[in-house]
């Protein structure tokens, strides 16, 4: 071993030592950390929960009830109880989140024996809401209500007004009727009704009877619903299962003032039913077979060859109807504008709105589309100005709505339902042929396809809807308007009388082609035309007198009134005839069928009649706004 590899042999042992000692200094420190970990726990251990107790009051000093006191950034919470006391486990240095129903929140550190005050919102309660026949300070309101407004159900951009309702309506059950463009919600407040209907009574700017449907978002102010009886009961009978109040925008005084709001998206469905790939049918069916102690399918007889070996391989896995007749990404847009302004004398409201949705189902040469027009024309006119009251001030609304959907998808019961067909269809048959047609029962004679072939059951469904369901026009007109006076001879005694007029027409147009054979049983021999019209029309006549007083702080509002209903004005007709002159949609009326083709039906009658008077009464009562009653009559 020579000198310079001795040299060598020594620093390798000096790094060696190097690092024995430096992993013992390591370890040293990793051993010197115990004793901070467990100084960390003991802290930790020493910041564990405990009782804090405490009062919450109004400015009075009178106890809250069931105000809530919740630790910041957790769920940990309570209530008050009848004497407003609380007691909640938290942390000592935690921060506490006190609220209460118009009262402004507040934060505070917890500490032992606490005592919250807080203070009213003054602008939550002096906001007030619409009950019948007037507006009342939301603090003063006796029975249940829900407040919704405008800005809130604008923002949502929805299509239907009481879409956006469905996500701030506690109580409310708004479910819409079907899927298909511009169908109507059914809305049920806090149950269903005995009345013969469950749907509550809407009343729109002081009508009685309007429609909620015929009003865009870009419309409304706010929307009240009422869903006690006792809330309710100024309208009687009629509005047993609540009362949902619609004002529309009124202007304001002030410079003139334009406004756009719109918007442009598209939809997709979010989730469709999970269908079974041809192979999985076939093996549910042949399961089936065994199940029942019979031999499975010899499919090879059922279908052709090339199909059946596609299956197998799993290049084909069969027609999935329903996305055949999906309208992926379909546009729909909304486009507002709106006009206000006025002076002390005399303000207005004006608005245009535009809408137009695509289906996300429907024939995919021919999509389904709904274009709808609104109108709003709101003014109030002081004609008359007493010192520093309005004696005499007049006004009106007046809302219109057109509406045309071209194209349909018929979502009834099962025997008239286009995606039960596609649902319940079987997977091993194409939907279109080889030259891009549907494939039909001449395409399944030539190929050999003889699986489920009766009672109709190998019928094309998207064939089907094409021909039979879709090709239709369906238009509606909806007016609905008042009209009012109010007199003030002395201050705060009104004498209002307001006259509302609604109207409605529509009118529908399809047409069904004649068409070859869908199946050896089903075809059109003969083209058929359909139209149908109705009108109708009804007024409400409201006069009421209202005088508000006050006495040592009792604060007394008397109502007194009564109302005449005109309804079910109009008439309606409808027919159908086959073998027309010519062979498109466009051309689908009545008048263009020969007058010697057959006349398949023909109705028409008159709407029934109905007449109302009412009177009624109301009475509100408060002291200093701490104690409140209320009294209703109607007959």
């Amino acid at each position: 071993m020579n000198k310079e590899h001795l040299t060598q042999l020594c620093h390798y042992k000096f790094l060696v030592i190097f690092l024995i000692m430096l992993l013992s200094v390591g370890g040293n420190k990793v051993i010197a950390n115990y004793p901070v970990s467990e100084k960390s726990s003991v802290e930790i251990l020493q910041q564990k929960a405990m009782p804090i107790k405490g009062t919450v009051v109004d400015a009075s000093g009178d106890p809250l009830i069931g105000a809530t006191i919740k630790e910041k950034a957790t769920s940990n919470g309570t209530v008050t109880d009848i004497e407003g006391n609380f007691t909640i486990n938290i942390q000592s240095d935690a921060i506490l989140t006190i609220s209460y129903v118009g009262y402004i929140p507040q934060e505070v550190k917890a500490v032992e024996n606490m005592r919250i005050t807080l203070i009213e919102d003054t602008k939550y309660l002096d906001e007030v809401v619409v009950v019948g026949y007037g507006v009342q300070k939301k603090k003063l309101v006796t029975g249940a209500t829900v407040q919704l407004k405008g800005e809130d159900i604008a923002k949502l951009n929805t299509v239907n007004v009481l879409e956006a309702m469905q996500s701030q309506s506690p109580g409310v059950n708004i479910v819409q009727s079907n899927g298909f463009l511009g169908s109507g919600y059914k809305v049920t407040i806090r149950g269903l009704g005995t009345t013969g209907s469950a749907s509550p009574l809407y009343v729109v700017d002081g009508v009685a009877g309007g429609s909620i449907d015929g009003l865009s978002s870009s419309d409304i102010e706010s929307i009240d619903i009422l869903k006690d009886a006792a809330s309710a009961a100024i309208y009687g009978a009629s509005a047993a299962n609540g009362i949902i109040f619609v004002t529309t925008k009124q202007g304001k005084s002030g410079v003139f003032q334009a406004s756009y709001d719109g918007y442009y998206g598209v939809q997709d469905l979010y989730k469709i039913p999970t269908i079974l790939t041809a192979q999985e049918y076939m093996i549910m069916q042949d399961e089936g077979r065994v199940m029942d102690g019979l031999s499975p399918y010899n499919w090879q007889f059922s279908m052709p060859a090339h199909d059946l070996k596609a299956f197998n391989e799993g290049t084909w896995t069969g027609t999935n109807w329903l996305k055949e007749v999906l309208n992926k990404q379909a546009p729909v847009q909304n486009h507002s504008i709106n006009f206000t302004g006025g002076t002390d004398r005399s303000t207005y409201a004006i608005g245009f709105n535009y809408t137009q949705q695509e289906a996300t189902v429907g024939v995919p040469t021919a999509i389904p589309v709904m274009d709808r027009y609104n109108a709003r024309v709101n003014s109030q006119h002081n004609i008359i100005k007493k010192h520093d009251f309005d004696m005499l001030q007049v006004g009106e609304t007046i809302n219109y709505k057109y509406q045309q959907t071209e194209g349909s998808v018929a979502v009834d019961d099962i025997y008239w339902n286009a995606i039960h067909n596609m649902l319940i269809m079987s997977p091993l048959m194409h939907a279109y042929n080889s030259e891009g047609g549907y494939y039909v029962y001449a395409d399944r004679i030539a190929d050999g396809y003889e699986w489920d072939i009766a009672s109709n059951a190998d019928k094309n469904p998207i064939a089907y809807l094409d021909y039979v369901m879709s090709q239709s026009l369906s238009k509606s007109h909806y007016l609905q308007s008042s009209f009012y006076a109010d007199f003030q001879p002395v201050k705060k005694l009104h004498i209002k009388s307001q006259f509302g007029y609604t109207m409605a027409a529509s009118s529908y147009r399809g047409y069904t082609p004649a068409y070859g054979y869908l199946t050896a049983t089903l075809y059109g021999a003969d083209d058929r035309v359909t139209q149908s019209m109705s009108l109708s029309h009804r007024w409400t006549w409201d006069n009421t007198v209202n005088y508000n007083f006050a006495i040592d702080g009792h604060d007394i509002n008397v109502l007194v009134g009564q109302s005449f209903i005109k309804s079910g004005m109009g008439e309606s007709i409808s027919g159908n005839k086959t073998r027309s002159s010519f062979y498109d949609f466009e051309h689908a009326y009545l008048s263009n069928v020969p007058g010697t083709a057959t006349v398949q039906s023909l109705t028409g009658s008159p709407n029934g009649k109905e007449m109302l008077s009412s009177f009624f009464g109301r009475v509100n009562y408060n002291y200093k706004e701490k104690y409140m009653a209320t009294a209703i009559l109607r007959a």
